[in-house]
């Protein structure tokens, strides 16, 4: 298997869903009080965190370089066909 670089928003989003999972199961299990009303503003505020990361991450890989083909000066396209 090829080693990938970390996708920062899907585990940011998979700890989230992991972890609103068991608050839920707390919560119905009657350990620990869920206030529905901060679900929402939590789930885009960690959304947003693994988007401004995955964007500062990728600014800072750098690019590769482009590769430089070289033309034959005496072969023109039209010759081609």
């Amino acid at each position: 298997m090829k080693r990938h670089d970390t996708d920062l928003v899907s585990l940011i989003g998979g700890v989230l869903f992991t972890a609103l999972g068991v608050a839920f199961a707390l919560d119905a299990a009657g350990t620990y009080r869920l206030d529905v009303g901060v679900v929402p503003a939590v789930v885009f505020i960690a959304f947003g965190i693994g988007i401004l990361a995955s964007v500062v991450a990728a600014a800072r890989s750098a690019a590769p370089e482009p590769a430089l083909v070289e033309s034959d000066p005496d072969r023109s396209p039209e010759s081609e066909a």
